[in-house]
């Protein structure tokens, strides 16, 4: 993607930047000037290293993604006592929490998207694809942990769960959902899981 030589500190000012930008600025009206005033860092040294706007919200919805993925516990770090269904819910939450934590970013992003088709695109490969691409590994190793059910489409099912998780609370904190109801994320967790489980798990990895 790049040619240049930000330092880590550097790259990381710059996306921090181009976030707090996207909170308040569509993301085609951000200026250079602007991301150079924000982030410290000077234009000539980021057009040097990215080379193009779409270069630079790549890198951040990697980045973004990436730290998603990183508050998500390691398998390793499940309990013997623990179920798969304990497993997702804490992943359901931690996924929640990450997304509200975004909130913002993200609904400005979403209204680019829709607006702009190569923003859409952008956004769906590096934060949506990714980000199903990244769950479909966490359930293929409860396959080959015999938790799943044979013959079950991993990827139609990691899709089902991030699609219906996200677009719940995009759709209540985004569209005014939460005006009309508060949204009871405990009972949205556990229903979640219970359908999703459901679909794919092995009676003996359910609920118990």
């Amino acid at each position: 993607m790049s040619i240049g030589n930000l330092s880590t500190e550097q790259q990381r000012m710059v996306m921090d930047s181009v976030l707090q930008l996207i909170a308040t600025t569509r993301l085609g009206d951000i200026t250079l000037e602007q991301l150079t005033r924000a982030s410290g860092v000077s234009a000539f040294d980021i057009i040097r290293h990215y080379q193009s706007k779409e270069n630079i919200l790549s890198a951040v919805l990697e980045r973004e993604l990436e730290m998603i993925s990183g508050a998500v516990p390691s398998p390793e770090l499940r309990f013997p006592s623990e179920t798969l269904k304990d497993e997702l819910q804490v992943l359901a939450r931690v996924m929640l929490q990450e997304y509200r934590a975004r909130m913002k970013f993200m609904g400005n992003l979403i209204i680019e998207a829709i607006q702009n088709p190569e923003v859409g695109v952008l956004f769906y490969r590096k934060f949506i694809q990714q980000g199903r691409m990244m769950f479909t590994e966490f359930l293929n190793v409860r396959r080959e942990r015999g938790e799943l059910r044979d013959g079950v489409d991993i990827e139609a099912a990691a899709a089902m769960f991030i699609s219906a998780l996200s677009g719940i609370l995009i759709a209540v904190e985004l569209f005014g959902g939460k005006q009309v109801e508060p949204l009871d994320e405990d009972r949205l967790v556990s229903e979640l899981t219970n359908v999703f489980l459901h679909g794919i798990a092995r009676a003996e990895s359910g609920a118990r």
